[in-house]
C-alpha cells in the first residue's frame, strides 16, 4: 500500500523567524499526537534545496518537543543524530545517499516505526521509499533572500495537521 493522497497546508514565510514558528507550530503539534495515545512514531520528510530552511525548521521542531536548541544540527556527515526531549527524535539527512537501497541496507525501515519523530532532510533521496509509510512531507520552495513558500503534506489517515490546527484543508494527490 503507497500513501498517495494528502492534506495540504501552504505558508508563505517571509524570514527565518516565520520558518521557525512553523516548525514550532509542527512540532507542538506532534507532541499532542504523541502525548494522546494516537501515535507511537510519526514521521516528518522535508523537501527542498539547498539553504530553503529544512535545518531551521527541524531545529524549531525539536525545541517544541523538548529538545536543548544548542544539541540540534545537521547530521549531513553521519547521516543521523538522535535527541532526547519530551518525545525522542531522529534526525536524519539523505544528502549523501546515493542510491535509495543504501536505506534498505543499513536497516532505515526498522527507524520509521520506532516511539517519537523521525524527521527526514532530503527525503526525496529515498525514492518511493516512504511512500509506503503514512507521514508529513513539508516542501520548501525559495522565493527570495529568505522568503520560502512552506507547503505542509499531511499524509496520515486520519489528518493530524488538520485536528491539531483546526483547519478545513483541500486533499491532494502527489
Amino acid at each position: 500500500m503507497t500513501y498517495e493522497t494528502c492534506i495540504e497546508v501552504p505558508f508563505l514565510s517571509p524570514c527565518r523567524q516565520s520558518t521557525e514558528g512553523i516548525g514550532i507550530l509542527l512540532g507542538s503539534c506532534l507532541l499532542e499526537t504523541l502525548a494522546q495515545g494516537n501515535r507511537d512514531s510519526l514521521v516528518v520528510g522535508l523537501i527542498g534545496p539547498l539553504g530553503a530552511g529544512k535545518t531551521v525548521l527541524t531545529c524549531a521542531l525539536s525545541v517544541a518537543l523538548g529538545v536543548d536548541r544548542a544539541s540540534v544540527a545537521s547530521p549531513t556527515f553521519v547521516l543521523e543524530r538522535n535527541y532526547l526531549g519530551k518525545e525522542p527524535v531522529r534526525h536524519f539527512d539523505l544528502y549523501r545517499i546515493e542510491d535509495p537501497r543504501q536505506l534498505v541496507e543499513m536497516g532505515f525501515e526498522e527507524e520509521l516505526g520506532k516511539r517519537g519523530v523521525t524527521v527526514i532532510e532530503w527525503a526525496e533521496r529515498s525514492g518511493k521509499l516512504l511512500e509506503m509509510y503514512e507521514r508529513i512531507e513539508v516542501h520548501f520552495k525559495v522565493l527570495g533572500e529568505e522568503v520560502r513558500r512552506i507547503v505542509l503534506c499531511d499524509f496520515y489517515q486520519p489528518s493530524i495537521i488538520a485536528r491539531c490546527f483546526g483547519v478545513e484543508t483541500g486533499v491532494s494527490s502527489h
